[in-house]
């Protein structure tokens, strides 16, 4: 694509946004995006997953820019289009995808991540359980985003099966 047009096109979104023109924006970001600009994927992927300036929820269209997202490496893209896959929402439930996904955002340091591929790993939900590697990304979990009730359970959980493995 070229860059001249891109930018102009950036540039006429960004106007429409800043005039509460979501509805005229909107149609300006799938273009962007489907030329492969990533800010408009974003966008795109926050409209439809996390309703964004009162867009209404579509787990199918949100699936279509995460997936987008992921494919441009995106941690957080790769993050979302695994919760997709894994609950089977805008998709068909794919356990094996959403673990893919989410370790690849996890190795890409996307701190969310770690709690929910820890939990893959201790369940063997999309691969095979493994307590050591869910024990690892809980303690990146711990480090990267402190002591929630959730992760601090999930510890619990961890410590007690390794303990019962050890029987």
């Amino acid at each position: 694509m070229d860059r001249k047009v891109m930018s102009e096109l950036k540039k006429a979104i960004d106007d429409l946004l800043s005039k509460n023109r979501i509805d005229d924006a909107v149609p300006m970001m799938k273009q962007a995006a489907n030329w492969g600009d990533l800010e408009s994927q974003r966008q795109l992927m926050d409209i439809y997953l996390h309703e964004k300036y009162g867009y209404v929820y579509d787990p199918k269209l949100g699936y279509a820019y995460a997936r987008l997202c992921a494919m441009n490496e995106d941690p957080e893209g790769m993050y979302e289009l695994a919760k997709l896959n894994r609950d089977g929402l805008g998709c068909t439930k794919n356990e094996e995808q959403a673990f893919y996904f989410m370790k690849k955002a996890s190795l890409c340091e996307y701190a969310f991540a770690y709690d929910e591929l820890e939990m893959m790993l201790f369940s063997g939900k999309g691969t095979e359980k493994n307590l050591e590697q869910a024990q690892y990304w809980n303690l990146k979990a711990l480090e990267q985003l402190g002591k929630t009730p959730t992760i601090e359970k999930h510890k619990r959980m961890i410590e007690m099966a390794l303990e019962k493995a050890k029987k």
